[in-house]
């Protein structure tokens, strides 16, 4: 994927850039509720899979925000013109693989290409994700709990990927929800961004088209 070097002294963040760089752990992530009940009935008429459909609308609120899309590699800063994801997918010993998905793909193209690669991940797949990981947001799933709060374990030295993740949807008094997660580098993020990636991810999941 392409990408091009960010100026840090001459963009607005840098002295939060500077502060939180250098830190032991960098991290800030945050779980919100996404009321997802317009997609839902979009997919019950359509007959598309859940997790690839959510996939897709969370790649695309991820992509809208360049801080998202923007990595430490070494003493420089790069951003992304759009980032792939790679996801966890569970194979049938209770292991899981690695999946890469490329939510710019037009949307009967990305079902298409996603179901053979989910089912590639299952039967053969590993954890090996390439030698250049800098390009992905890190994607998965929970769909065993409806939790409040998420812990993830992060490299040392901080990865500069955002994670995201979302767990069971449940649906009370006729709306449906599911708890979504971002856990993103604090040097590269803070949380104006974040709203700005909720604010997306909802504005997608209520259109009913």
């Amino acid at each position: 994927m392409e990408k091009h070097i960010v100026d840090m002294s001459r963009d607005p963040r840098r002295e939060q850039f500077d502060y939180f760089a250098p830190m032991a752990d960098p991290y800030m992530g945050v779980t919100c509720e996404v009321d997802i009940t317009s997609l839902m009935e979009r997919l019950r008429r359509s007959g598309a899979p859940f997790f690839l459909s959510f996939t897709y609308e969370v790649l695309a609120a991820a992509n809208a925000v360049p801080e998202f899309r923007r990595r430490i590699e070494g003493d420089r800063v790069v951003e992304y013109d759009n980032c792939r994801c790679s996801c966890t997918v569970a194979k049938p010993d209770g292991a899981y693989a690695y999946c890469t998905l490329d939510g710019a793909l037009p949307w009967e193209a990305f079902l298409a290409e996603g179901r053979k690669a989910l089912e590639a991940a299952r039967d053969s797949g590993t954890m090996c994700e390439g030698e250049d990981c800098g390009e992905y947001f890190f994607v998965s799933c929970i769909p065993w709990l409806h939790y409040t709060s998420m812990t993830q374990p992060a490299p040392c030295p901080a990865y500069s990927n955002v994670r995201l993740s979302w767990g069971r949807y449940v649906t009370e008094n006729g709306r449906t929800s599911l708890p979504v997660t971002v856990l993103a580098h604090h040097a590269l993020v803070d949380g104006i961004h974040l709203g700005k990636f909720y604010q997306e991810l909802e504005r997608r999941v209520s259109q009913n088209r």
